[in-house]
């Protein structure tokens, strides 16, 4: 989601060095190959730890039960270290259906903070209960 939304940051920088590479100097072609593949994959790591340490991302795959009432979502976690976590309906932006998983997109201070729920545990009239809850489904 994030390269989608980004790509042309990304691929900017790149075609900045070709057109400079064209018009001034070959070497520019050096340095944009510096760029896609020393700075891009570090910038991703960059990106890969802060999304993937976030708390909703342990909260997904940490073995919890999930219980869905008028007022949001409650997890309930097996490890007595966790306490329980509750999601209000509110916080749910929207709803993406993959083959796999069910991701619910949280509204908080981070853009793409989710949490996956596997689609082997949300049967179809889960799904529908939470189209039902949250007003703008994707």
């Amino acid at each position: 989601m994030f390269l989608v939304d980004y790509w042309l940051w990304m691929a900017m920088p790149l075609a900045v060095c070709a057109i400079l590479a064209i018009w001034i100097d070959v070497r520019f072609i050096i340095v944009a190959m510096m760029v896609l593949f020393i700075i891009m994959p570090m910038v991703l790591a960059l990106l890969y730890f802060y999304y993937g340490f976030s708390p909703e991302a342990r909260w997904s795959i940490m073995e919890k039960t999930v219980t869905l009432d008028e007022n949001g979502i409650t997890l309930d976690f097996t490890d007595e270290r966790m306490k329980k976590h509750a999601i209000h309906w509110d916080d749910v932006h929207y709803i993406i259906e993959k083959d796999d998983a069910v991701m619910l997109m949280l509204r908080g201070g981070r853009r793409y903070t989710c949490l996956m729920l596997p689609a082997s545990v949300v049967n179809p009239d889960v799904a529908q209960l939470l189209r039902q809850f949250v007003s703008q489904t994707h």
